[in-house]
């Protein structure tokens, strides 16, 4: 009789995880990377004005995701337009994020003038000092910009100088 009831809880135990196994074996999760349908990598890293900020600060928000150099002709054509591009988006919930690869700078006041001449303070603009987000995002040219959508999901990559309309179009069908 005992016998009869360790073997019940034997075949009920076993039956219990195998359950278990099988719903959790089934759910996905999504892989954490710079490539388009991956989770975009979270950093945390120093601001221009004088703060910390992090990628997590702006989830649930489209995140247009820009980093950029001093001396990067693209990138002194685009950051205008970007700005302005916060400016008209912001009440719908997107974010202009800019980035500074700071670690590819020729000279560490041109970033800061840059930031200045551009009033780049519109938008959170971070200082990538180490190339941890160089890394992150496998940042080969500038600029490169990304599309995060709400749910931090990497919806689009551009590399080069993005296009307003382009980047408008891309927003729009997140919001």
């Amino acid at each position: 009789m005992l016998q009869r009831k360790y073997m019940t809880m034997l075949v009920l135990g076993v039956a219990v995880l195998a359950v278990v196994y099988v719903l959790f074996s089934s759910i996905s999760f999504q892989k954490v990377g710079a490539e388009v349908g991956n989770a975009a990598p979270r950093f945390e890293l120093p601001m221009y004005d004088g703060k910390e900020g992090s990628l997590s600060e702006y989830e649930g928000d489209v995140i247009v995701l820009n980093m950029w150099a001093s001396w990067c002709k693209p990138c002194t054509e685009e950051i205008p337009a970007l700005m302005e591009f916060q400016e008209t988006y912001r009440d719908q919930g997107v974010t202009v994020l800019t980035v500074n690869m700071n670690s590819f700078e020729r000279s560490q006041d041109d970033p800061r003038k840059f930031v200045d001449t551009y009033n780049m303070s519109r938008s959170p603009a971070m200082i990538d000092q180490e190339g941890e987000v160089a890394e992150l995002y496998n940042v080969q040219r500038l600029p490169t910009t990304y599309i995060i959508g709400r749910d931090r999901t990497v919806v689009d990559k551009t590399v080069g100088q993005v296009a307003l309309d382009d980047l408008e179009k891309l927003v729009e069908n997140e919001l």
